[in-house]
């Protein structure tokens, strides 16, 4: 499938991206002494780099059949059927929530890191 192909790098290209980016924040929270800051981008290092790692296990799991056997056994539980209906609205609004409260934290730490 081309489309799951192109979604799968986009997802990794993104969350790549922001966990780096979440990572430096974290160091540079670590060098500074500011311990608040370290525990929250450590947290979002971590929801960002969840996707990243199931999507490169997806990508090991299309070309390994032990892989696959795990993967048909333990994470879709043998169902062989895709999921046909996804609540759209719900998840877009749950994305953009979350995307504003990271948005919103980064730009809060932004401000307070350059006030010193």
């Amino acid at each position: 499938m081309p489309y799951r192909r192109t979604s799968q790098w986009i997802v990794v290209v993104v969350s790549t991206l922001i966990t780096l980016f979440c990572l430096y924040v974290l160091l540079a929270s670590a060098r500074n002494g500011d311990v608040k800051s370290v525990w929250i981008f450590a947290a979002f290092a971590f929801l960002f780099a969840t996707p990243l790692f199931v999507t490169v296990f997806h990508f090991f799991a299309d070309r390994s059949p032990t892989l696959a056997r795990i993967h048909k056994e333990h994470i879709s539980l043998g169902q062989s059927h895709k999921t046909t209906f996804i609540p759209h609205w719900f998840v877009m609004t749950g994305v953009l929530l979350i995307g504003i409260i990271i948005l919103y934290t980064i730009i809060k730490w932004l401000f307070i890191y350059f006030e010193r």
